[in-house]
C-alpha cells in the first residue's frame, strides 16, 4: 500500500451519517478576555461530532491571543451529568492547541458506542463562568471494523490518517496527522495533507496556524 495515494485520501474526511446534527459554532470576543480577528474554535467536523477508536483521545482548538491563563476541559454524559473535569494551563501564543484525555477516564466511562459531550471554557474570570467563552462538542468511542483494524495493522505511521479520515474517524485522523506534523513541521507532503483534512471540515482559515510543540498539561 504506497503512501501517495493515501496522503490524497487524508485530504478528505468522509462523515458518518448520524441524522440532524448541531452544528459547529467558535466562541467570540467578551470582554477583554479575547484578543485578535479569529475565535476560539474547536478543530472538529461542522456537524460538531467526531468519533474515535482511542482509549485516549486527544482534542484539538484553536486559541486566540487571551488574557485567559488556563481553560477548564469537562466531559459529560448524555444527561449532562460531570463525569471528569480538569485545568488546562494555555500557551503564552494564539495557536492550535491540544489536550489528550487520560486513559483512566476513558477505561472507566468512556463507554464504547454511547455519546458523550465536553466542553472547554477559557477562565478569564474563574469566579463568573458565565462570562468565560466555550466551545463545545460530541465524541463517540467506537470499535472499528475487522477491515480497518486490518488495514491500520498493515499500515504505515504516515498511512494511518488517511485510514481514519475515509473511515469517518476525525479525531484519530487529525490526532495521528498532528503528530507527524510536530515531528516533521517542514515535510510539504504533510502540511498539504493538513491543509487539505481541515478544509474538507471548513476550518481552511486555522491550517496554517503553528501547533503548539507539546500537549497542553493539566492542573490539578
Amino acid at each position: 500500500m504506497c503512501s501517495a495515494p493515501l496522503l490524497a485520501i487524508a485530504q478528505e474526511y468522509r462523515p458518518p451519517q448520524r441524522g440532524t446534527p448541531a452544528r459547529r459554532e467558535g466562541a467570540g470576543t467578551r470582554g477583554t478576555c479575547l484578543r485578535g480577528p479569529k475565535l476560539l474554535m474547536p478543530l472538529i467536523p461542522i456537524n460538531n461530532f467526531s468519533a474515535t477508536v482511542s482509549s485516549s483521545p486527544t482534542f484539538f482548538w484553536y486559541v486566540p491571543r487571551t488574557e485567559a491563563q488556563t481553560a477548564e476541559f469537562a466531559l459529560l454524559d448524555s444527561n449532562d451529568q460531570t463525569l471528569y473535569k480538569t485545568v488546562i494551563k494555555l500557551p503564552n501564543t494564539p495557536g492550535i492547541v491540544s489536550f489528550n484525555l487520560p486513559t483512566n477516564v476513558t477505561t472507566s466511562v468512556l463507554t464504547v458506542g454511547k455519546d458523550f459531550h465536553w466542553q472547554l471554557s477559557l477562565l478569564c474570570d474563574p469566579s463568573q463562568p458565565s462570562v468565560n467563552p466555550f466551545v463545545e462538542g460530541v465524541v463517540q468511542r467506537i470499535k472499528p471494523s475487522a477491515a480497518l483494524a486490518s488495514q491500520l495493522k498493515k499500515a504505515s505511521v504516515r498511512d494511518r490518517p488517511a485510514l481514519y479520515a475515509t473511515a469517518g474517524i476525525w479525531q484519530d485522523a487529525i490526532a495521528t496527522l498532528a503528530q507527524q506534523r510536530r515531528a516533521n513541521p517542514q515535510d510539504p507532503r504533510l502540511v498539504d495533507s493538513w491543509s487539505r483534512l481541515l478544509q474538507s471540515v471548513q476550518l481552511e482559515d486555522f491550517a496554517k496556524e503553528p501547533l503548539q510543540s507539546c500537549p497542553t498539561v493539566p492542573q490539578r
